[in-house]
């Protein structure tokens, strides 16, 4: 089984929210295929499936319509961006990402520059790709943030260059890049990638508003 990296400490939790652990299944190595996880994916419409290394499936609830909602603003925020400035490839919560130790991790919102995507040796869309420099996880309803922040540290070691994790619920998040500690913003205006997304703003107000699912 892939030891987990060290969690954060995490906020108290809304004491309203029914917050679902994923559940974590160890596996024989190289056991789940890409195939068999695209099978598993469709035959279980709600559920989000991943492979943390080769050698354990992580299965969650899949979020809610508000929870989409605000995923879906900052996938509309890095189009705009990307496609005034620098080129790339915007990804939605159904793209998944390979990492060199055979982790498939899942984002809600992700970007990727098309140096970084020639890195897979073409895209065809019918596979897992190389790791994005930037994602967006967006705690939805039965999120645990704790789980959400080990997620984030998995998405660091395996080199994303910046990721923002939005506690829509607390008004709270996350900044997260490689080498630092987490810096943990209280209610923000707006969004900044810079320096890593140079250009990159989104305003908070539409995500704050939704709040409730």
């Amino acid at each position: 089984m892939v030891s987990a990296p060290p969690r954060p400490s995490a906020p108290s939790k809304s004491a309203s929210r029914p917050c679902v652990a994923p559940v974590r299944i160890p596996l024989p190595e190289d056991a789940l295929t890409w195939e068999d996880l695209v099978r598993l994916r469709d035959a279980n419409p709600g559920y989000r499936f991943e492979r943390y290394g080769k050698s354990e499936l992580v299965i969650s609830m899949g979020s809610g319509l508000r929870s989409d909602a605000r995923a879906a603003r900052f996938a509309a925020a890095l189009i705009g961006w990307s496609d005034a400035g620098p080129a790339g490839i915007v990804g939605g919560s159904s793209a998944i990402s390979e990492s060199e130790d055979g982790s498939w991790l899942l984002a809600d919102a992700s970007w990727m520059s098309e140096e970084r995507a020639a890195e897979s040796g073409g895209e065809t869309g019918e596979g897992p790709g190389v790791v994005p420099e930037f994602v967006v996880e967006v705690v939805s309803w039965t999120d645990d943030i704790a789980d959400q922040q080990e997620k984030m540290e998995r998405w660091i070691e395996r080199g994303i260059l910046l990721g923002w994790l939005i506690d829509p619920y607390d008004r709270i998040v996350w900044v997260y890049r490689p080498g630092r500690e987490p810096e943990e913003l209280r209610e923000p205006a707006e969004l900044s990638g810079d320096p890593e997304l140079p250009g990159l703003v989104v305003p908070m107000d539409n995500i704050w508003a939704e709040r409730e699912e």
